[in-house]
């Protein structure tokens, strides 16, 4: 038997992520999304996936630019990943300070970390694809707490008690 697509996210709700925004460039543009389907994959050589819907816009730019880079949100950073996962294309990088990483994708001011990335495959997961990413740059920038989703709602690490 089979778990529905509903019943899927009813139980993933209870997996706590770490939240990112993912940025490229592409036709001279800046397309951005909040991803929280991102995770390492190797280290030699230094690997990450992230998978994204195949009916965004970023989708495609991702797809065509062959570049993305993954910023990591610190917990002051709630009200980016809410417009970032709601707001129109041309409306999210509107009033943000953002640098020009290696790859040409918009790395926001503010943020823990980032990494920046070459698409070097890229797989058919169901309604997404898998992007694997090869990691060309990256820095730690703050040791802020990271902002992290869980059950619908976000939530600081300060806010997890600790065991």
């Amino acid at each position: 038997m089979s778990v529905s697509g509903e019943a899927l996210k009813v139980i993933m709700r209870n997996y706590p992520t770490g939240v990112t925004i993912v940025t490229t460039v592409y036709n001279n543009e800046y397309y951005g999304l909040t991803v929280n389907s991102f995770t390492s994959l190797s280290l030699d050589p230094p690997l990450v996936l992230i998978a994204i819907d195949k009916r965004l816009t970023s989708h495609e730019a991702i797809d065509r630019s062959g570049v993305y880079a993954v910023n990591i949100l610190p917990s002051d950073m709630k009200d980016l990943a809410v417009k970032f996962a709601t707001a129109p294309r041309e409306e999210r990088f509107k009033g943000l300070k953002i640098r020009t990483a290696k790859t040409g994708s918009p790395i926001i001011d503010g943020v823990i970390a980032y990494l920046d990335c070459r698409v070097v495959a890229k797989y058919p997961g169901g309604d997404h694809t898998i992007f694997i990413g090869e990691v060309v740059d990256g820095q730690v920038i703050s040791n802020k707490p990271p902002l992290v989703y869980y059950n619908r709602g976000y939530y600081s690490m300060s806010q997890i008690t600790p065991i």
